[in-house]
């Protein structure tokens, strides 16, 4: 037999010995009348076991209700505590990618190298401007006040132009020694 009847073997054997025990009389009331038929199914052992076990699972299940239910004000309040920390997290998260988006626009246009190359660049085209003012000067006549002119251009410009060069050359030396650039280092 499977595990369905085996387990109600002991309910079918009662009702066996109770039937085999009454005379055609009383079988005859219990066939007829529904109460008894009622009353004679609720004596049996099998069915007030049930009944012991589905009154101690509604207990049971009671009890968890009113222990779920002392819990709620707790439940509540840290369901609340755990959205504030996930607003605060969303908050955090928002105001994390604001400042890293401001940060790589910021290095964007102020990268490292590039500041470097644009000083370097700058150097140069005004060393060269100031070689081809010192060319152009020497052709033709000149008045005195043109030569005071040009000495004075020709020297700030040339003042300049070493200046950053020199700038260039100092801002490479911090860039070799700074962690964070990789164009130069890598050369």
């Amino acid at each position: 037999m499977n595990g369905y009847y085996a387990n109600h073997d002991n309910g079918l054997n009662e009702v066996r010995n109770i039937i085999s025990q009454k005379n055609s009389d009383d079988l005859q009331k219990l066939v007829n009348n529904h109460d008894e038929i009622n009353k004679f199914i609720s004596n049996l052992n099998e069915i007030q076991h049930m009944e012991t076990i589905k009154e101690s699972l509604k207990t049971s299940i009671n009890r968890l209700a009113i222990e779920n239910l002392d819990k709620e004000p707790v439940l509540s309040d840290e369901r609340e505590k755990l959205r504030e920390v996930y607003d605060e997290l969303n908050k955090a998260k928002e105001e994390y990618n604001l400042v890293r988006q401001q940060y790589e626009e910021q290095i964007g246009e102020n990268n490292p190298e590039m500041t470097w190359v644009l000083l370097q660049t700058a150097a140069s085209e005004l060393e060269r401007a100031t070689e081809e003012t010192a060319e152009d000067f020497f052709y033709g006549a000149k008045s005195e006040e043109e030569v005071t002119e040009f000495e004075r251009r020709f020297i700030e410009d040339r003042k300049r132009a070493h200046e950053l060069k020199i700038k260039a050359e100092k801002f490479r030396d911090l860039l070799h020694i700074s962690p964070g650039s990789s164009f130069l280092n890598a050369n």
